[in-house]
């Protein structure tokens, strides 16, 4: 049995979801940037260096994941915030520029991967990290926030601040076309009440909502990963889940939060399981999954509610498609 709450008739995300066990994301961009040759480690705009040095690239990877079978391509928006692009040289004019070709890029993958094969256009969704990510100091990790070079106040102090720094990039990229607003990878409660309330100006638009997590009952920044799972009940357009943390912590988690009495957790896209060795700026994969490993843990996730499923950091287009056959198999 799935004890997922499914979003009720009127809503969104209904049609998308008909018919479908759980949704495939795709995976890993930024890594699979870095596993074609290319080096953004230590760049402050990270993924999104390619949407101004190489779109090309950006475009293939978006159209591999899309053959792999995701039905949902993210943009390379993640750490391309306005600040941070004005910081790399940009006008504002042109950063929204910028913005916009994340989302085309990943619609014209889309659209190739459906003429090719005659298959449903996957939908684009806007990625938007935390404020945390635009600081490119760490401190996205654990919520706790310095003040910055922009003159923005420690967080979570000053969420007026926090406003100003999503507000205009959300805007941006709804205005560009995309499908779905991804707010992903936050590390905190009092940053995630900020994104529910911009959220809440585009309820015709279906939107999730997912955080990163120190362990199996906290968010990163601390707080119970329950009461920021909860806090969403009054949005039903926006899906609420978990990302980037290690696959074994999944399961352990929404079945925590169901115990509790807890909003489901309706969103997982989990990372490889590799241990970063800041020491040696190397990765330890002793610790990570192979992609039959990482879909028996999916498996898992289904039953305890996910809707929409993917992975994240060190995954690959070779991840999504065992993910992928997953979502078409009877159960």
């Amino acid at each position: 049995m799935n004890p997922g709450r499914r979003p009720p008739a009127g809503n969104p995300w209904t049609e998308i979801l008909e018919g479908r066990r759980f949704l495939v994301l795709d995976g890993g961009l930024a890594s699979e940037i870095e596993r074609r040759g290319v080096t953004i480690t230590g760049d402050p705009l990270w993924s999104a260096r390619l949407l101004l040095d190489n779109p090309a690239l950006l475009e293939d990877i978006h159209l591999a994941y899309a053959q792999a079978g995701a039905d949902i391509l993210t943009t390379a928006t993640y750490q391309a915030s306005l600040p941070g692009l004005a910081a790399a040289g940009l006008a504002a004019v042109e950063s929204r520029g910028v913005l916009a070709k994340a989302v085309h890029l990943a619609q014209r993958a889309g659209a190739r991967r459906a003429q090719s094969c005659g298959v449903k256009t996957p939908l684009v969704a806007a990625s938007m990290g935390p404020y945390g990510a635009y600081l490119a100091d760490g401190s996205e990790d654990t919520g706790a926030h310095p003040p910055d070079k922009a003159g923005l106040r420690a967080f979570p102090q000053d969420k007026a601040a926090l406003r100003a720094f999503h507000e205009q990039r959300m805007a941006a990229l709804v205005d560009a076309g995309a499908d779905i607003l991804a707010c992903e990878s936050i590390p905190s409660l009092a940053e995630g009440e900020v994104l529910l309330d911009l959220l809440d100006a585009y309820p015709h638009l279906p939107c999730w909502l997912s955080f990163t997590c120190r362990d199996a009952l906290h968010v990163s920044h601390g707080e119970p990963v329950a009461a920021c799972l909860s806090m969403a009940a009054d949005f039903p357009h926006v899906l609420v889940g978990v990302n980037c943390l290690h696959p074994h912590l999944v399961g352990h988690l929404m079945a925590s939060v169901l115990a509790s009495g807890g909003a489901p957790v309706q969103v997982v896209y989990a990372n490889r399981g590799d241990t970063w060795i800041t020491a040696t700026r190397d990765w330890d994969t002793s610790t990570g999954l192979d992609d039959a490993a990482y879909a028996a843990y999916a498996t898992d996730w289904v039953q305890l509610g996910a809707l929409l499923i993917g992975s994240c950091c060190r995954t690959t287009p070779a991840t999504t498609s065992k993910l992928a056959s997953l979502s078409t198999a009877d159960g």
